[in-house]
């Protein structure tokens, strides 16, 4: 049993409360849908894909679902652990751009969860800094959990679910790879290294590659243009780093990276000393009871 308090986060469709559990007083959130997509059938599936997958991958940096099943009025629920971490977008935004030693660790941890989601047959289909949660463990040590597993694909889904999904965009559309923004619903890893690849972009410049006046537009840029190297945008983020990004960033998924422990290799020369990169980010991260901003910041990253 839980005891469900307040409502600490709100997303576009979903909603997130904090909870204790009664038998030993553990710290856990429950993710709902907010009350006017209760019942709707698409998000529902969502929300049990998300369970599915976090029952699946067994990863440290995947977050569990603890429980799952039906509320009083039938809408589903999920219950996770609590996570007090700073995404990544926050502290980016704290700190600016980052160096590439950090970069490429930050990078490395995510490969290394992705690897885990694909090879379990998903794609998650919206890889951006707000999915990204860095976190210092009781030792010190930086932790990296990946987000949010709603529209995330599978191998195994059936051919209707992708043909309703035909010509839908899914992700957030400036993270998006170009086969997404044609709406094409088989995708592959690659769509998840792309949207790494902008990740890194804005960690490196504090800018994304594309933007435009509006979301059609964005998609157009996105389908059409070669992404801009991070190196004319970030001058210290030149030589290999400079390539592993252009490298993610393909517009063909054929010339990006054949999978993500492929792109962890290609990290690895990058950093010098990977144990003094991670000690400085989990050093420089906001977490905790002080840092309430960043929990909510969190929590409505879960709740998108």
């Amino acid at each position: 049993m839980y005891r469900v308090g307040s409502c600490i986060g709100v997303g576009g469709t979903g909603i997130v409360f904090e909870a204790v559990r009664e038998r030993d007083g553990a710290m856990l959130v429950v993710k709902t849908l907010r009350p006017k997509f209760a019942h709707n059938a698409d998000l529902i599936a969502r929300l049990k894909r998300e369970a599915e997958v976090a029952q699946t991958v067994f990863h440290p940096g995947i977050v569990p679902v603890l429980d799952h099943g039906l509320l009083s009025d039938g809408s589903p629920f999920l219950v996770l652990k609590r996570l007090y971490g700073e995404s990544l977008s926050r502290l980016q935004r704290r700190l600016g751009p980052l160096p590439v030693s950090e970069t490429a660790v930050i990078a490395m941890r995510v490969a290394s969860i992705l690897h885990a989601v694909h090879q379990a047959g998903y794609v998650h289909r919206d890889i951006k800094p707000e999915h990204i949660v860095l976190d210092r463990s009781r030792y010190g040590e930086l932790e990296v959990a990946l987000l949010d597993f709603g529209v995330c694909a599978s191998a195994t889904a059936p051919r209707e679910e992708r043909e309703r999904e035909r010509g839908r965009v899914y992700g957030t559309p400036t993270y998006v790879s170009p086969e997404q923004a044609c709406g094409n619903p088989d995708v592959n890893a690659g769509a998840d290294l792309f949207g790494l690849g902008v990740t890194l972009f804005e960690l490196l410049s504090g800018e994304v590659p594309f933007r435009a006046s509006d979301v059609t537009q964005l998609l157009r840029r996105i389908i059409k243009e070669d992404a801009p190297r991070v190196s004319l945008r970030a001058h210290h983020a030149g030589g290999a780093m400079d390539e592993v990004v252009a490298k993610l960033l393909q517009r063909d998924p054929r010339a990006r990276f054949p999978s993500a422990r492929a792109l962890a290799r290609a990290l690895t020369p990058l950093v010098i000393d990977r144990i003094a990169a991670e000690r400085r980010l989990a050093n420089a991260l906001q977490v905790g009871v002080g840092t309430q901003e960043g929990k909510i910041t969190l929590q409505e990253s879960v709740a998108a």
